[in-house]
């Protein structure tokens, strides 16, 4: 009976050190300087400023405890860049605040009629342009209203200024399925009519593919129709192809 005892009161003495210890080690933790701040990724090449981001949470934890960190607030900020989809950041056992992130990554730009101009993803978010940094891809331009937000945004099919970027975004997504047609395109146009035109490499012509109608078999016709015509001398005099009629192609020569 006494033996019993005896094992129950040092097992329970043994928990209560344990607890004891883990309390002393968590606070010294807490009470503990952050060491560094580590970015990843940590190379600039994209839309984000790493050296700027990384000097402004250095800023906002240097010589804090590790216990007085506020990570909503990192996560705020990170949240409020439009140029990160995502983010993530903890602080590790030996002190580090490790800050993970992705960039959106655009499909093709936007030009406004005033000028402005915006990037587009696949899913249909809106970033705004970025004097850092601009990478190569399809230009989309002509008949777009542009909003003046800072902010990144999903397009939303209710709104005007949103509805031709969302077809220039359809008209990309088709023109992307297709590689033949997408080594030719240099540039979307949305003219006064909301009417779109393609610039194609090795044509002086204006190609209208009008609306979203039926985008894919529009390219397909257009595939075939330079295949077989862009050696022709003829081919260089017209003015406009025109794909926006059902299984026709109709030119006007200048």
């Amino acid at each position: 009976m006494v033996k019993k005892i005896l094992s129950i009161v040092l097992w329970v003495a043994t928990a209560a050190a344990l607890v004891v210890l883990f309390i002393f080690a968590r606070e010294n933790y807490l009470n503990t300087p952050v060491k560094s701040v580590n970015l990843m990724p940590a190379t600039d090449s994209g839309f984000v400023r790493k050296s700027v981001l990384h000097r402004e949470i250095e800023e906002n934890v240097c010589r804090s405890k590790i216990g007085t960190v506020d990570m909503i607030k990192i996560q705020r900020h990170l949240d409020a860049n439009p140029w990160i989809e995502s983010n993530a950041a903890y602080i590790d056992l030996d002190g580090n605040l490790n800050v993970s992130f992705k960039e959106y990554e655009p499909q093709f730009r936007v030009f406004g009629k005033n000028g402005h101009s915006v990037y587009v993803t696949r899913e249909g978010i809106v970033i705004p342009s970025c004097s850092n940094y601009t990478p190569y891809m399809l230009i989309a331009s002509g008949n777009f209203d542009l909003r003046n937000d800072t902010t990144a945004y999903a397009l939303c099919d209710t709104l005007d200024p949103d509805r031709n970027i969302l077809n220039a975004l359809h008209w990309f997504k088709a023109i992307d399925a297709n590689p033949f047609i997408e080594s030719c395109v240099g540039q979307l146009y949305c003219n006064n009519r909301n009417q779109f035109e393609l610039t194609v490499k090795g044509l002086d012509a204006r190609v209208i593919v009008g609306d979203t109608c039926l985008a894919a078999d529009k390219l397909n016709r257009l595939e075939i129709f330079m295949k077989q015509r862009i050696d022709r001398p003829e081919t260089q005099t017209m003015k406009i192809i025109n794909l926006n009629y059902k299984n026709q192609i109709v030119c006007t020569k200048r």
